[in-house]
């Protein structure tokens, strides 16, 4: 992979990262391609659309703010070129919450995506998806 397409994708998931923060459900499902194929820890898959994944993430941003996210924190872990316009992209993800040492780990997931070239622009086309439901009730006892 070439390093401008590298740089092209860590902006990607740096603006994507700070756009979730924002708690904008609209604005994130803007990263995206629909329909949106999504992949599930149990082998289902989805053609998702955006109306439904606007619904997903405002949901995943109202227990965020029950469990006092304050801040998101991505990286880039792995990035597999596929072709000239698409790449496996492997991101960590850590959500911290104010504490009284400072910021705390909330906890973290790993998640990979499809990154593709679409006119002109890279998007987010397809979602390997970590269930994080265990880790939010895990999360919301210990508060």
């Amino acid at each position: 992979m070439d390093k401008s397409r590298a740089q092209d994708i860590n902006q990607l998931f740096l603006e994507y990262r700070r756009t979730f923060e924002s708690g904008d459900a609209e604005q994130v499902a803007d990263f995206y391609r629909f329909p949106l194929h999504y992949y599930g820890e149990t082998g289902a898959k989805a053609a998702v659309e955006r109306p439904e994944f606007e619904d997903l993430v405002r949901r995943l941003l109202a227990f965020y703010r029950r469990l006092g996210v304050a801040q998101i924190v991505g990286a880039v872990t792995d990035t597999v070129e596929l072709n000239e316009r698409s790449a496996q992209v492997t991101l960590n993800w850590i959500l911290l919450r104010d504490g009284d040492g400072g910021r705390e780990e909330v906890y973290s997931a790993t998640t990979r995506y499809l990154v593709s070239e679409f006119e002109d622009a890279l998007k987010i086309d397809g979602l390997i998806a970590v269930d994080e439901s265990r880790r939010i009730r895990d999360a919301l006892r210990r508060r």
